[in-house]
């Protein structure tokens, strides 16, 4: 079982660094623009990355950069205590690399080539902002009051009495289209959270403070913390980095929607356990219960001499779906896949949700598709049905470049 690995981001700058100054308008294109990027679909379904990304965006342009460390990011972003264990409880080094990661996301695609950047060098918590040269920030506005002046007027007595008519009508349309409607996101989850019974969160591990068969009540979709505000260490010491992800992500979409749900490790988790309500299984080689329960399906993880592949029952053949070694985890470029699957479970007669990858990359990006509507249409475009009560499995590559996982692709999905 793989520990975290360490990514150490130490701030730069501070009290004695060269803390740029910005004039008014500039740091309201700065704050124009965050609020763009946090209403991107990279963002806006999370609340721990917009949180981090607002914080130091803020306090980078009111040049208050020495509070940029991770401890007192910690505390101040993420609620925990002044004395907690960094090197146990990663969230702030996990966030950073993944909002950094989300950025470059954003700024690659089409429409945001030209947009005011805001960026985070590799090794600091503070952000760093380009201004695009070719735009002249004060004159924008007034070529639209002249634009709007020079339009000539119209009669519009016709149109405001035909407007009157048609907006009590418009009115009630748009209310029962969206009281009824539901995003691919809502239908995927629906059988978690309409059950009566917390959902478990199952994730690789065997240590205490679960040893006793204990397990937390969550609702709160801020992070699977206690009341310290610290992941415990079942959940923070000995699971990979991307299962860490994984269980914040997943526990971040459940507290959204206040699903009430338990985390235990796989080594205190029985076959009663598993019958008390929906399960989530987090992590796919490293969980027995995910390699166990899922075994019968489409899609499966298979072990063979070595490589490390998702099979397709319907071609058995194949290892399109494979990763040889591990040249990704040394930091290469390479790829990784992710497996989603959702089904009532024959054996536990249970709604089940697996959530995992060929390499911890994996893992991280079938969490990341299962917070994203985007990603959900993109695989319900494969696989049309009523997701709501079909079992259904989505198989997921990421491109892994410098040890970080790039954004979830949908290559095939199933239901039956």
């Amino acid at each position: 079982m793989s520990a975290i690995r360490d990514f150490s981001f130490p701030a730069t700058g501070g009290a004695g660094g060269n803390v740029p100054s910005y004039s008014s308008a500039q740091r309201e294109m700065v704050r124009e623009q965050l609020e763009r990027i946090l209403a991107s679909p990279l963002f806006r379904n999370s609340k721990r990355f917009p949180d981090f990304l607002r914080y130091t965006v803020n306090h980078a342009l009111d040049g208050e950069t020495e509070g940029m460390k991770e401890r007192t990011l910690g505390v101040s972003v993420f609620g925990r205590d002044p004395n907690y264990d960094t090197s146990v409880d990663p969230v702030v080094r996990v966030t950073a690399a993944e909002v950094r990661k989300r950025i470059t996301q954003y700024y690659q695609t089409v429409g945001h080539e030209r947009e005011l950047r805001v960026e985070f060098e590799r090794g600091s918590y503070i952000p760093e902002f380009r201004f695009p040269d070719e735009i002249a920030k004060d004159e924008q506005p007034t070529v639209a009051a002249v634009s709007k002046e020079a339009k000539p007027k119209r009669n519009t007595k016709h149109w405001v009495l035909v407007a009157c008519l048609a907006t009590p009508y418009l009115a009630l349309s748009i209310f029962l289209l969206g009281s009824t409607r539901q995003t691919a996101l809502d239908r995927f989850w629906s059988p978690i959270v309409s059950s009566k019974n917390a959902a478990l969160l199952c994730i690789p591990g065997t240590d205490a403070p679960f040893a006793q068969g204990q397990s937390r009540p969550m609702s709160d979709p801020a992070s699977a913390a206690g009341s310290s505000g610290q992941l415990p260490p079942a959940v923070a010491g000995i699971v990979s980095l991307g299962d860490s992800e994984a269980l914040s992500l997943v526990s971040e979409v459940l507290g959204s929607k206040s699903k009430e749900f338990h985390i235990r490790p796989t080594g205190n988790v029985n076959l009663d356990d598993l019958k008390e309500g929906p399960v989530v299984l987090i992590g796919a080689f490293n969980n027995p219960w995910t390699m166990r329960l899922t075994s019968g399906l489409r899609y499966t993880f298979v072990r063979d001499n070595g490589m490390h592949y998702i099979a397709d029952a319907e071609n058995p053949s194949a290892r399109q779906w494979a990763v040889v070694d591990d040249s990704a985890s040394q930091g290469g470029d390479s790829a990784d896949y992710g497996l989603i699957s959702r089904v009532i479970d024959l054996t536990t007669g249970r709604a089940l949700v697996t959530v995992g990858g060929v390499q911890h990359f994996g893992t991280e990006a079938a969490a990341e598709c299962l917070t994203d509507s985007s990603c959900l249409d993109a695989a319900s475009k494969l696989a049309p049905g009523d997701w709501k009560k079909t079992n259904l499995q989505i198989v997921l590559k990421t491109t892994v470049i410098g040890g970080n996982s790039g954004q979830p692709q949908v290559l095939a999905a199933y239901v039956w």
